[in-house]
């Protein structure tokens, strides 16, 4: 009987002990789950490379290349500071700073970006349509934003040029800028005749005259005065600036010394505006 008693009391302990486990709380793998499920999103948006930028829509361009315009994002982007190794990550791109990269980079009005999910950038460009017409002692040639050389004037244009040139009529502003340059070296379409950041100060420094109510028939440079710009005045005046110094000041002195209606016929020469607030003419 005593024997029987211990057995039945270590099977009622055995029984007691494995009645008494605790079972395994739902929620913990609930929380695993969806930990496991935000590490995996967060890999797949920001690892896994499907939401790298690769693809690009451009509208349609006259004068900028697309490829140029897509490959300097491409360096814009990879150039940026980032947490993660895909710098170009779709979700990391701020458009505004593409918009204001591309405005000072290329000679454009406007540029528009916008996301395409998963991986493509849209681009909307509004290309300047002025363009340089570059006036030698032999010919006239087109001269694009990049300062390469698309190609010699047509006849029409030369006339035009000739007559315009000769005449007392400002630059329309809608219309092409006129550079002299007094040379009589012949020049190949295609050839690269000057930098882009040249041509882009010709056009600025145009864009400036207009604004300041300047009116003006073309810009004159020489290869032996580098820096020196000589404005065509409407009057056929010689006006000398210097690149290196303030333009914004040359040409506020220039409009204020135009405003006191100077006797055009006193001054043979040049008028040189090149120490901002004083006026120096022969």
């Amino acid at each position: 009987m005593f024997f029987k008693k211990r057995e039945g009391n270590i099977e009622e302990g055995v029984l007691k002990g494995r009645g008494g486990r605790q079972k395994p709380r739902p929620w913990l793998a609930y929380f695993l789950f969806v930990l496991f499920i935000i590490i995996a999103g967060f890999w797949f948006v920001f690892f896994s490379g499907y939401f790298s930028v690769g693809e690009y829509e451009v509208n349609a361009l006259t004068v900028l290349e697309r490829d140029a315009v897509t490959g300097e994002i491409g360096k814009f982007l990879d150039a940026r500071e980032s947490w993660i190794k895909d710098k170009r990550n779709i979700f990391l791109i701020d458009e505004q700073n593409v918009e204001d990269h591309l405005m000072n980079t290329f000679f454009i009005e406007s540029a528009v970006v916008d996301k395409i999910y998963p991986n493509i950038l849209r681009l909307k460009i509004k290309e300047r349509q002025r363009s340089v017409i570059l006036v030698t002692r032999n010919k006239i040639y087109i001269v694009d934003d990049y300062g390469v050389i698309t190609d010699y004037a047509d006849q029409t244009t030369v006339s035009t040029t000739r007559e315009f040139l000769s005449s007392s009529v400002p630059v329309d502003s809608l219309k092409e800028i006129f550079v002299i340059m007094p040379t009589s070296t012949d020049y190949e379409i295609g050839l690269k005749y000057t930098d882009t950041n040249i041509v882009r100060g010709w056009l600025d420094l145009a864009e400036k005259l207009r604004n300041s109510g300047i009116w003006f028939k073309a810009i004159q440079i020489n290869d032996s005065e580098p820096g020196i710009l000589h404005i065509i005045l409407k009057e056929n005046k010689d006006v000398i600036m210097d690149e290196d110094i303030s333009l914004e000041a040359q040409i506020d002195t220039l409009r204020q010394f135009i405003q006191t209606k100077p006797a055009w016929d006193d001054i043979q020469e040049y008028v040189d505006v090149r120490i901002p607030g004083r006026i120096y003419y022969k």
